[in-house]
């Protein structure tokens, strides 16, 4: 989607037409939009998302209120009022015009939600000619559908919220958004109902064995349902809880009675992570050396009396070195193997020795004793080193224990010192705190419970089909259902097993396209990751001794944009790839970020970071900001990348204001305007 202009008309404070020509420029793909707090930046951004999909963003005060105060008060009543928006864009070379328009009488003094509303979407056939979209929702959820638009179109002081936990429901909905896999979660949803309704009447049918596993499968699939239902929601609230956490946890960081106390405790808890990690590698470790190798502490206690006994046989002629071709003559000729074992001619054990007489004299057997010499050594030696492996192995388990119980010890201590300070100094945060992780703890517990049920449950669950795959059934229906039962069974599980791969595929292959994004545009070394439950995370370190990185809001925000710039360059991937691509979605194309007050409550390093990194994230970037955001190292560093300019300029009937104006590009623009006949706002084109 290649944005080319958006035209408003009598929309919010934007009175009459004003319209805005996107860059689209290669090494000019910026378009910097100036606007005064409260000027009408967020009714731009929300512009996009009303004129596509009718809605804005949950933020956005007074929702039907759409005509432009003064049009409103200037209308006579009775009158009909126009609000439109006008998107024109490029998707896929296809040019499209989109007009959503709203008609609202005035009935009153004030304001009412419109009482008509039209949208009409336009595409440019090949020879020039416009041609209306019927289907205008679907044409559009095709291009961008609406569960993707937020990553595209945000609001940069809230974009951080991805970082939380709660987030992680709309990265997943994203990604499957981007694979298009609507029918498959169709098939899930529909599936397990298909089988209910099939042993309903195998229950009718079948004997009164089938009818008995029958209904106890279905108590077992009742209970793992509602367990999945239970651990959803109670996982649901322990994400909510865990953002609650770093929520307090930063206000205690703010508050400087408890911000050195915090901050211990942010050490000790990661002390105390490293120590647990510790001691779970060194458990491991153990468990892996007693299945592995303790049985050769048993087994070379009875090489002596293997190696007596081949000298004995050897003494004896039993086991001559080399292997005589005589030897295997005469055992032959005896009609008796060294074992006992009867050698008569056409049998199995005759023709075995007979084969060793074209063996004798290569010594075979000798070099297989050899060969069982050489590893007996092997096994000494590994039974001599157990014990000291294991003794390393309970030490550091031992070391690791102590360790985490010292780090625990501190932060409890921390915990006490914090609750000793005066109410208004943190000792409220703290109370709040360890209710906060008390409920973490109990939720914890029972998703544990929960997972073992549902193991135990699943496990039943698997036996009952089997039992009911081996029920004898005599008549011909019941052998069908049965049969129909045990496909729509198999079919769901390779649906589930080809959605879940599918959802790994694009979530591995954003997750690397953030960490390369992210080292972009960050200066610290710390690696980002979207784990396996599309939570967006920050870790300093690698391996086994990485922690979670400290995050500043900074922090957050550069992590947040680097998963919007992973989407951004995946969708331009498949575009590329076209439809063999491995991605299974239909999804692609070149899509631009459109963010509201990127620059916010951020200092000048992180500032400067994403103000270098914006334009190279998309093909094509809109910026709204004021202009105390962008001053400094934010206009210096955009300045060679923009291609378009404005300024929202701001008419206010207050005259206690002062008038405030822009200079850009050598001219001065009116930026706040005092004493004005009514309060609207323009849009001032600059380049």
């Amino acid at each position: 989607m290649k944005l080319v202009s958006i035209e408003l008309h009598n929309f919010r404070q934007f009175v009459g037409t004003q319209e805005i020509a996107f860059a689209d420029a290669d090494d000019r793909n910026v378009t910097l939009i100036y606007g005064a707090n409260g000027g009408g930046k967020t009714t731009l951004l929300n512009a996009f998302t009303w004129v596509l999909y009718g809605h804005t963003s949950p933020d956005f005060e007074q929702k039907d209120h759409l005509v432009t105060d003064s049009v409103w008060d200037d209308a006579a009543p009775g009158a009909s009022l126009e609000t439109s928006v006008s998107l024109s864009f490029e998707h896929n070379e296809i040019r499209y015009q989109l007009k959503r328009k709203v008609i609202t009488r005035k009935e009153g003094g004030r304001q009412q939600p419109p009482q008509t509303e039209s949208v009409r979407l336009d595409s440019m056939e090949p020879n020039g000619a416009w041609k209306t979209q019927k289907a205008h929702g679907e044409c559009i959820d095709q291009i961008l559908p609406t569960e993707l638009s937020q990553f595209f179109f945000f609001n940069g002081e809230r974009i951080e919220r991805l970082v939380h936990r709660d987030a992680y429901e709309d990265i997943q909905r994203a990604i499957k958004t981007l694979l298009g896999l609507e029918q498959y979660e169709v098939a899930l949803k529909y599936m397990p109902e298909v089988s209910k309704r099939l042993r309903a009447e195998l229950r009718k049918l079948g004997s009164t064995q089938a009818t008995s596993i029958v209904s106890e499968q279905d108590e077992v699939r009742d209970a793992i349902e509602r367990l999945r239902e239970e651990q959803q929601r109670l996982t649901s609230e322990v994400r909510h809880h865990e953002d609650e956490v770093e929520v307090v946890e930063a206000k205690l960081r703010a508050n400087a009675p408890s911000a050195q106390l915090q901050k211990r405790r942010d050490e000790q808890e990661r002390a105390y992570a490293a120590a647990k990690e510790r001691e779970a590698r060194a458990r491991e470790l153990r468990a892996g050396l007693l299945a592995r190798q303790a049985y050769k502490i048993w087994l070379a206690q009875l090489l002596p009396d293997v190696e007596k006994e081949a000298i004995e046989l050897r003494e004896r002629g039993q086991l001559p070195s080399p292997l005589k071709r005589q030897f295997v003559d005469d055992l032959l000729a005896n009609g008796e193997c060294i074992c006992g074992t009867p050698l008569r001619t056409g049998e199995a054990p005759h023709d075995h020795v007979e084969r060793w007489r074209a063996k004798a004299g290569l010594a075979e057997v000798e070099g297989a004793w050899q060969q069982l010499q050489g590893r007996a050594q092997d096994v000494r030696a590994a039974a001599a080193d157990l014990p000291e492996r294991l003794r390393q192995a309970n030490a550091d388990i031992a070391t690791a224990a102590e360790d985490a119980r010292q780090a625990g010890a501190i932060v409890s201590d921390v915990s006490a010192q914090i609750l000793k300070l005066p109410r208004e100094n943190g000792q409220e945060l703290e109370r709040r705190r360890a209710a906060l992780a008390q409920r973490l703890q109990d939720l914890r517990f029972r998703i544990h419970d929960i997972e073992r049920e549902l193991k135990e449950l699943t496990e039943r669950e698997g036996t009952l089909s089997k039992k009911l795959a081996k029920v004898e059934l005599t008549d011909i229906q019941s052998a069908k259902i049965r049969r129909r039962i045990e496909v729509n069974d198999l079919a769901y599980a390779a649906i589930q097993s080809m959605y879940d791969a599918a959802c790994e595929f694009v979530r591995a292959r954003l997750d690397r396209k953030i960490r390369e994004v992210f080292s972009r545009i960050s200066v610290k070394s710390f690696n980002p990751e979207l784990n396996s439950s599309f939570e967006l995370q920050l870790w300093k370190g690698e391996g086994d001794d990485r922690f979670p990185a400290p995050k500043s809001t900074g922090e957050n925000q550069l992590l947040s944009l680097s998963f919007i710039g992973a989407l951004v360059a995946l969708c331009k991937e498949r575009s590329v790839e076209g439809n063999g691509s491995t991605i299974l979605g239909r999804l692609g194309g070149m899509y631009p970020i459109v963010m509201d007050a990127p620059f916010g409550n951020l200092d000048t390093t992180y500032r400067e970071q994403i103000a270098r990194a914006l334009p190279a994230m998309a093909p094509q970037v809109v910026v709204f900001t004021s202009l105390a955001q962008a001053e400094g190292v934010v206009a210096e560093e955009l300045e060679g990348r923009v291609g378009a300019k404005y300024v929202v300029s701001i008419r206010t009937t207050k005259a206690d204001v002062e008038h405030d104006s822009i200079a850009l590009d050598g001219s001065s623009f009116d930026y706040v305007v005092p004493s004005a006949e009514a309060d609207h706002a323009t849009i001032e084109k600059v380049r």
